[in-house]
């Protein structure tokens, strides 16, 4: 009996565990952009943005979702170059590498964000 108690306890924090890792703050490779992603509200807010501060608190990502495979979310992303939202696939290579897979027709374009402990000011 002890034994099952202790097992379920222990995949429930591993359950939560898993279910907090795309949450966090994540920094564009190239743009001096940062998001905060929270799993919970399947959002990504833009919380910094040294070349447009008038996009803070704009929603990069929206209706963040699990996917079908573990490690895998879907849902959309704000692509800057055609106005509008896009559906992204988002998976973790590793944790600290966040990748938004983006498919337009037959062009595909991924983008990978650095996971930053926090956002530093301008």
């Amino acid at each position: 009996m002890l034994k099952s108690v202790v097992t379920a306890a222990f995949l429930f924090v591993c359950n939560i565990c898993t279910a907090s890792d795309l949450s966090g703050f994540w920094q564009h490779p190239k743009d001096s952009v940062w998001l905060d992603v929270n799993e919970a509200l399947g959002t990504g807010i833009a919380v910094r943005n040294d070349d447009d501060p008038s996009s803070i608190g704009f929603a990069v990502l929206k209706g963040v979702v699990a996917g079908p495979k573990q490690g895998q979310w879907s849902g959309q992303v704000y692509v800057p170059q055609l106005g509008a939202y896009k559906q992204v696939t988002v998976t973790l290579p590793d944790a600290n590498t966040l990748k938004m897979k983006v498919k337009i027709g037959i062009i595909s374009r991924s983008l990978e964000w650095s996971r930053v402990s926090t956002i530093s000011e301008t």
